[in-house]
């Protein structure tokens, strides 16, 4: 129907937001059966530099297209560490993904890194983006909470599930108009 209607006509405006409306719930819809329906996670031994590196890399237009600068401070050498990959690399790019939209005036400027301290990889994501209200912190791995007008909410709690899944931590640290860190935290040897 929408693709009938003449380029000029005030209907497809309407439509347009209907269809996106739609894809959002179709989304919303898809990550809970996903987390619903995970199974047993298949850990295999992987670099985390190169799965931070696949991330970014999906992002690459997106990226782009913001004018976000990306920067990486990757561990030398890190120490391969048995996880899911796909999975892994879905908590990292729902990390990934809520900086991207958090961050709507310059600078913005997103950061990863990877290192090891205490025995533990750590993988922190930060972004310069507006900041989470500090009495609201303690919900952000509630399911379907946002500070978003659209989304559902279950990027942090699908990536918390993930960690925990592979023994690890995840926290986030955050500055009313400075910006967010998450930090996840894993064992060298899991």
């Amino acid at each position: 129907m929408y693709e009938r209607l003449p380029e000029g006509d005030p209907n497809r405006k309407y439509l347009k937001v209907v269809i996106d409306d739609v894809a959002r719930l179709e989304s919303m819809i898809r990550q809970l059966i996903e987390m619903k329906a995970m199974g047993v996670p298949l850990k295999e031994p992987w670099n985390v530099n190169d799965i931070i590196e696949e991330a970014i890399k999906s992002f690459e237009k997106e990226l782009r297209d913001m004018d976000i600068e990306v920067k990486t401070e990757l561990t030398d050498n890190p120490p391969t560490i048995s996880v899911d990959r796909y999975r892994f690399t879905t908590a990292i790019m729902n990390l990934i993904k809520n900086a991207v939209e958090a961050m709507e005036k310059p600078p913005k400027v997103l950061c990863i890194a990877s290192y090891i301290k205490n025995g533990n990889i750590e993988i922190l994501v930060s972004d310069t983006g507006k900041g989470i209200p500090e009495d609201k912190l303690r919900y952000v791995f509630d399911p379907f909470f946002t500070s978003k007008i659209y989304g559902p909410g279950l990027g942090l709690t699908f990536a918390r599930r993930i960690i925990q899944e592979h023994k690890g931590t995840i926290s986030v640290e955050s500055e009313l108009g400075k910006g967010t860190t998450v930090t996840i935290r894993l064992p060298s040897k899991i």
